[in-house]
């Protein structure tokens, strides 16, 4: 058995509507001022060891998906015990339930820069805000209904059995990710900008259309066992779950795209092992 954690931080969106399946979108804030301009990273790293990190837009966008062979199922974590560090996933800020009850929010995932979908893994929480306060952006009146306890950064769990592997699959030209089998990953998927600020909650809304009358950012929250209370400077941007969105799964086109891409490059290292060897390569069938 061999474990791949995902690490999930800052500015994620986590579209959870299907239970079997979950996509995290990085959203795209590249009109804002430098300081507030979010950049994505995955980091994959092997026993503490760097081995690959994909960084900006340019490289991290459109669907990206993991595929896994011999894994367990999607399923998230929603108890607390004394035996596991582990916390709830639904501490995730439900934005259209929680903050929106009764209203209809018209979420479009596509507008996420970047769409990252699993099938496997168990979601959790691995940090969280208490005492959790949110207000409207613009008139800072508070939410009469926010939640007071927020998770900070989210964890995904993939088990993959003995014999089985993962590969992390871009629809773009990026080069996929190998995870072998037998051994452990630890991942980190995070959208950041150089400010790190509870507003940045805001930027969620960049994918709803029309926008809300009231914009509900959190403002403040405790860490737990810290005995400083943060404020708006000293954070992280909190992670938010939209739990009705539709969010479709990676597209024909772009698995069919994907195929073609892996077809091309078998072709090219074909070519350059025959070439080594004084080969000609093999001509085209027309």
């Amino acid at each position: 058995m061999s474990t791949i954690k995902f690490t999930f931080g800052d500015l994620c969106a986590f579209f959870t509507r299907n239970s079997s399946r979950l996509m995290v979108g990085l959203i795209s804030t590249d009109d804002e001022e430098p300081k507030h301009v979010h950049h994505p990273r995955i980091t994959i790293k092997q026993n503490g060891v760097t081995q690959r990190i994909y960084r900006e837009f340019a490289e991290i966008n459109g669907d990206i998906w993991l595929e896994v062979r011999k894994g367990q199922p999607h399923s998230r974590h929603n108890q607390r015990s004394a035996n596991d560090p582990r916390l709830p996933a639904n501490l995730l800020v439900d934005i259209e339930k929680q903050l929106y009850p009764k209203e209809r929010l018209n979420v479009n995932s596509k507008l996420c820069r970047a769409r990252l979908h699993f099938r496997n893994g168990v979601l959790h929480t691995v940090k969280d805000f208490v005492n959790v306060k949110f207000v409207d952006a613009k008139t800072k009146e508070p939410c009469p209904h926010g939640p007071t306890e927020a998770a900070n950064k989210m964890g995904l769990d993939v088990e993959i059995a003995d014999g089985g592997h993962a590969v992390l699959r871009f629809s773009s030209q990026t080069d996929d990710f190998t995870f072998e089998g037998g051994r452990d990953y630890e991942v980190e998927v995070f959208n950041e900008s150089s400010v790190l600020q509870f507003d940045h909650f805001k930027y969620f809304y960049n994918i709803v259309r029309p926008q809300p009358k009231c914009i509900w950012v959190p403002v403040s929250g405790d860490d737990p066992g810290r005995p400083v209370p943060r404020v708006d400077t000293d954070v992280t941007c909190v992670p938010g779950a939209l739990s009705s969105a539709v969010f479709p799964p990676p597209t024909a086109a772009a698995k069919k795209a994907k195929a073609k891409k892996a077809k091309a490059a078998g072709k090219a290292k074909a070519a350059g092992k025959a070439k080594a060897k004084g080969k000609p390569a093999a001509k085209r069938k027309r």
